[in-house]
């Protein structure tokens, strides 16, 4: 049964969410790494100071290329139960799910940056690299798969930057980001709920001992919501039947803007800005089987009737009714209220995500402490609050929006409802020698996931970063840097329903258990001074 289909959370070229909270990317730069982007927008030591601080471009002297790539090795697993939309745990459908396996694919994201002077004062510069992204991809039959089979998103910003030194110690910059996006999201479909044998003669054994008159028109209604699931118990039904799939692609434009400021000598300020992104994901959503298709859409008032002990064992009515305070845990009389089926043929459906990208402001700092050591600091605000639900709406007449039982058009809604977060940096930077400097860094980046609405295709939580790195300088003209960053990622816990336009819990379909993550990037970048 298709309770929502949500869609297109973010990733950009194979990039991951594993690397920063949200689905921000935090790897333009190798030199970056070495120190956890620690005071980044205070330094400008090779043109990817265009992504971090445009102003920063009046410090280089020369015209300069900065290319570079990010390789990160992710592990992820998941320990967890489902319960179908009848209210069936997992546990009643031997062999049907499986964990997802590790469902963090392996990115490489690549960056790109040019610095030109114009004059002493001026200059102009131009990134390609990508600012958001997420990509989480399960095995089939994953016990998540009902609310996250794939989500994908490519982004890439092409942002050209004009730089201007107002005075000696004061410099100003300016970019515009043009952002192309494109992603694909699935999910795993239960349209035909398992009902097992002993949940339906459960209810049978609790309507006959009801005391209702078996010709009384109460009687006959519940016998007739009795036998509207008892064709359920077919072992084909279990698992899923079904996978749901949508594309969806846009442009959009933000500006960022910066300042740079010898406060001293010895130590410079950096502000760094970056606006909203507006986007509306258009694409097409389909049933992968459109033929055919069968769809039951009770909603189960009840509560599972059975229970199992480690071996997968029911356990005795007596023990049932102990632990439920009654007979296989029914609250009422009522136990199914039945909705109009489906069964046919499901067409495509044109549909839109409207997505907004968050804000945000970096404060950084650097003081040098002699020739060789430098100290760097910085703390950055992301306005995540921006980012309230992932909604999926039909932009013509079709039978998915129906099938989902949203209503206006929606057919898919989750509440995401993510707080604004700071993450905090420190590194050093030690210079060895005329060829060889060394760098190391921590940052913690906090998420903006609250536990009560952490998703299968986000599941976000705080992290640590502890990097190290290098910089090579072959001579003068060419240099390259190494980074590693190693990630320490929270475990995170998933308790995840669908949910109404009001956002509240709609059906029994649920997915609860644990996620356990960590991460490390390898990032190799090259430096040409023309």
């Amino acid at each position: 049964m298709l309770k929502q289909a949500s869609v297109l959370a973010t990733a950009v070229a194979l990039a991951s969410q594993a690397m920063a909270s949200g689905y921000k990317i935090n790897e333009q730069s190798a030199s970056g790494v070495g120190n956890a982007y620690a005071g980044r927008a205070a330094v400008a030591e090779d043109a990817s100071v265009v992504f971090y601080n445009p102003a920063g471009m009046t410090r280089l002297k020369r015209p300069e290329l900065s290319v570079g790539v990010t390789y990160i090795d992710v592990n992820g697993s998941f320990e967890g139960e489902r319960l179908n939309s009848a209210g069936i745990s997992s546990d009643f459908e031997p062999g049907a799910y499986g964990d997802g396996g590790d469902f963090v694919p392996n990115p490489t994201i690549p960056f790109m940056y040019y610095v030109r002077p114009l004059d002493d004062k001026a200059a102009i510069g131009l990134g390609i690299f990508a600012p958001f992204g997420t990509h989480t991809d399960y095995e089939s039959n994953a016990l998540v798969g009902g609310f996250a089979d794939e989500t994908k998103l490519t982004t890439i910003d092409i942002q050209p930057t004009f730089a201007y030194q107002l005075t000696d110690t004061l410099s100003i910059g300016v970019g515009i980001d043009i952002v192309f996006a494109e992603g694909l999201l699935s999910k795993q479909l239960d349209t035909v709920p398992f009902v097992p044998d002993a949940y339906v003669q459960g209810a049978q054994m609790q309507l006959n001992n009801s005391g209702l008159d078996p010709n009384s028109a109460a009687f006959i209604q519940q016998q007739a919501k009795i036998d509207a699931i008892s064709g359920l118990n077919d072992p084909s039904y279990m698992g899923y039947d079904n996978k749901f799939e949508v594309e969806g692609d846009d442009r959009g434009y933000g500006w960022n803007f910066g300042v740079m400021w010898d406060i001293s000598p010895a130590t410079t300020f950096g502000f760094a800005y970056r606006s909203e992104i507006d986007l509306d994901l258009e694409g097409t959503a389909e049933f992968k089987q459109n033929q055919g298709v069968q769809v039951f859409a009770p909603e189960l008032k009840g509560h599972p009737l059975l229970d199992a002990d480690n071996n997968g064992v029911v356990l005795a009515d007596a023990a049932i009714a102990a632990k439920n305070g009654e007979l296989f845990g029914l609250s009422d009389a009522e136990l199914v209220q039945t909705v109009q089926g489906f069964s046919g043929e499901v067409k495509d459906q044109d549909a839109r995500v409207p997505l907004t990208t968050p804000r945000s402001a970096t404060f950084s700092l650097a003081h040098r402490i002699n020739d060789r050591v430098q100290l760097q600091g910085g703390a950055t605000w992301t306005d995540w609050s921006v980012f309230k639900y992932f909604d999926v709406i039909a932009t013509r007449s079709g039978i998915i929006d129906d099938i989902s039982g949203l209503g206006e058009n929606y057919i898919g809604h989750i509440v995401e409802k993510w707080h604004d977060t700071w993450s905090y940096a420190l590194g050093a930077s030690y210079q060895v020698n005329h060829n060889w400097l060394l760098r190391a860094g921590y940052a913690f980046d906090e998420s903006p996931v609250a536990e009560q609405h952490r998703t299968a295709r986000v599941p976000d939580n705080d992290r640590q970063w502890l990097t190290a790195g290098a910089k090579y300088k072959v001579n003068d003209d060419i240099s390259f840097d190494l980074g590693l960053a190693y990630l320490l990622i929270d475990e995170s816990d998933l308790n995840e329903y669908d949910y109404d336009l009001d956002d509240k819990v709609k059906g029994l379909q649920n997915a609860t258990g644990t996620y356990d993550m960590d991460a490390l990037g390898v990032s190799l970048q090259m430096n040409y001074r023309m």
